[in-house]
């Protein structure tokens, strides 16, 4: 397991959150996002909602449809589903997005990668 205060590149964070309680995730210094194999919302950080501005709920949405729709087009989405099908997700890539809040062209630093019993982690960093 790798040691505290977690970043978001970091090699065996995946094995890393997955042990953490709801209060620790909620506590790590970027957004996470747990999705069950069909890609609906498990668990939604609350420094994700901070920096995102969702306020909805989200537990048991789809996350591609209703969440992130910008992420459920195109080469994102594709890459996220190749790797999980491949059963090696590990995949990061930066993005321009718009969000809920209001707030344009924010850049973000997204890592996607595998969650124990299927699914993923969404981690979410703002750039400065």
């Amino acid at each position: 397991m790798i040691a505290e205060p977690y970043d978001i590149d970091a090699p065996g964070l995946a094995a890393a959150i997955g042990a953490l309680t709801p209060d620790q995730l909620n506590a790590l210094p970027f957004g996470a996002i747990r999705l069950d194999a069909a890609a609906n919302v498990l668990f939604y950080s609350d420094v994700e909602r901070q920096q995102s501005g969702f306020r909805k709920e989200t537990l048991g949405r789809a996350f591609f449809l209703e969440i992130a729709p910008c992420f459920g087009q195109g080469h994102y989405k594709r890459r996220i589903e190749q790797a999980l099908a491949s059963g090696k997700l590990d995949i990061t890539f930066d993005h321009t997005a718009d969000l809920p809040n209001g707030t344009q062209d924010v850049d973000l630093h997204v890592r996607v990668v595998s969650a124990n019993g299927g699914g993923c982690w969404i981690l979410t960093r703002i750039e400065d």
